[in-house]
């Protein structure tokens, strides 16, 4: 009795919360508004889906065994036997393996050729032989004539086999029991299966190609290299029985054999398919669950990298303005000392001035006290003694004014080492939180990434599961009319709902 599948859903899950996500430049949303009664909807249905699908499966079990009864009847009927019993079909063998050599000896009292018994046509040309040689029939040719028809009924049997077996079983493997992952997205458990399963498919492509070989070449020559290798009851008919003279009676055990094989495969394959599906079951709950614990990091980290990027905003605008207020104060500097110069420069070149008129009006005092006196020279005197006597006045507000720029240039000096400090202990701030911030953005990039991946990965089991077991993909393994016409599967309308199109109801 099959195991029955867990569904693929809890009934506390919301079924869309999980197969509908959706991308948007880069980033997952989640789509939570469906209501509790649809995930429950859809639980139910995909449990029912479920038996579905196992009902497939053994369906496709029945015509294994189907296959498996008709190749016991085979055997049987080829062998004369009511049960399945080795040693009576050894006792068979043997009996057809003596009344081979007897008929050599009769061929070979009269010198004839003998052939090795490879095919129908040496069975036939031995049966001639037989008849214009031998004086006396001594059953000879009546056995081996009904050996020629038991064994010509036989391939014919077991070429119908493989015929039904490719129709009814192999067909229905390949159509049905695949991963239906998509190539563009890696998954463990589908790329386990499919390498396994690719091993089952070799396997019956090898021995039914065989099978066909060894059935075609009946007529002119079996190719005894195509015999399976390592089988038991091979080796006890080697004990009985000539098989080097007579290989022809290999054929229909090992036929029969093969036939077992495939079906044994097949057996495999299913059992590996339904297994894959249990697979998938578990791996949608651990990927959820996975999911469910990125996404909530995610969330976590997000606000985090808000926090963090407003104290980068923050100390980037504190930087900002230490850089304005320092390139203020350059500018002030600049002007001040512009202003310096100019009245250092002013300073200078008033002090030549007065040292030129002070000399100029002691030339002129003492050229009046050599001479006698003179009135143009005495104004020109004291005009020169009062443009001095103002120089001198200009000079000391001059260098009133250039103290003031002095002082006030040592001020702003100061204030420019304090704002340059400022600046360089915000770049230092602004560097280690911006690098920080980087590294932060570099990780949350990474765990989004891996969001991005899981709830693809998601996604596809889901496809995977739902096509599966979906009314269309199941109808397809049973023998029904194909005017029926059945409603849209899951996966269609997990399509449909992703693309917020409305769903039909049957």
């Amino acid at each position: 009795m099959s195991p029955v599948i867990l569904c693929v859903l809890p009934l506390h899950i919301n079924m869309v919360d999980y197969i509908g996500y959706e991308k948007c430049r880069g980033k997952i949303f989640t789509l939570s508004n469906q209501t509790k009664a649809v995930a429950l909807t859809m639980t139910s249905m995909r449990a029912g889906l479920q038996r579905a699908y196992l009902d497939g499966l053994e369906f496709i079990r029945n015509k294994i065994s189907d296959t498996e009864g008709e190749v016991a009847k085979t055997r049987l009927s080829f062998y004369g036997c009511n049960e399945s019993d080795e040693d009576s079909y050894l006792q068979y063998l043997k009996e057809c393996n003596d009344h081979f050599l007897t008929a050599n000896n009769e061929l070979r009292r009269k010198n004839i050729k003998l052939e090795v018994i490879d095919s129908e046509m040496r069975i036939v040309t031995l049966l001639n032989q037989l008849r214009e040689a031998a004086e006396v029939d001594k059953g000879e040719i009546a056995f081996i004539t009904g050996f020629w028809e038991n064994i010509k009924h036989t391939v014919e049997s077991f070429h119908s086999l493989v015929e039904k077996f490719q129709t009814n079983v192999l067909n229905r493997l390949n159509q049905n029991c695949t991963s239906y992952n998509n190539a563009d997205i890696s998954l463990e458990v589908s790329n386990r299966y499919t390498e396994e399963i690719s091993g089952y498919i070799a396997e019956l492509e090898r021995e039914l190609t065989n099978m066909r070989l060894l059935m075609k070449t009946y007529d002119g020559g079996i190719h005894q290299d195509l015999f399976s290798q390592n089988s038991k009851f091979a080796e006890k008919v080697l004990v009985s029985c000539d098989l080097k003279a007579f290989p022809i009676l290999r054929l229909a055990p090992d036929l029969a054999e093969k036939m077992e094989n495939v079906c044994a495969i097949a057996r495999k394959w299913l059992d590996r398919d339904e297994q894959y599906m249990y697979e998938v079951n578990n791996y949608i709950k651990e990927t959820r669950n996975i999911a469910k614990r990125r996404e909530e990091d995610l969330k976590n980290q997000k606000e985090k990298q808000k926090k963090i990027e407003k104290a980068v905003k923050t100390a980037n605008i504190l930087l900002q303005n230490n850089k304005e207020k320092l390139q203020k104060i350059e500018v002030e500097l600049n002007s001040l000392e512009g202003q310096l110069n100019g009245f250092k420069h002013e300073k200078k070149c008033r002090h030549e001035e007065k040292a030129q008129k002070s000399s100029m009006a002691d030339f002129l005092s003492i050229t009046m006290t050599q001479t006698r006196k003179n009135y143009n020279l005495q104004m020109k005197r004291q005009r020169l003694v009062k443009q001095v006597r103002e120089l001198e006045e200009f000079l000391i507000g001059l260098e009133k004014e250039l103290s003031n720029v002095e002082d006030e240039l040592m001020v702003k000096s100061q204030e420019r080492i304090l704002i340059n400090e400022k600046v360089e202990t915000s770049v230092k701030t602004y560097d280690t939180l911006k690098t920080d911030f980087d590294k932060y953005s570099d990780n949350l990039e990474k765990l989004e990434q891996e969001v991005n991946i899981l709830s693809g990965q998601l996604l596809q089991l889901e496809i995977i599961q739902t096509y599966k077991t979906s009314p269309e993909h199941v109808e397809q393994i049973f023998d029904r009319p194909q005017t029926v016409k059945l409603a849209p599967s899951l996966k269609e309308k997990i399509k449909r709902k992703r693309k917020g199109l409305p769903v039909t109801e049957s």
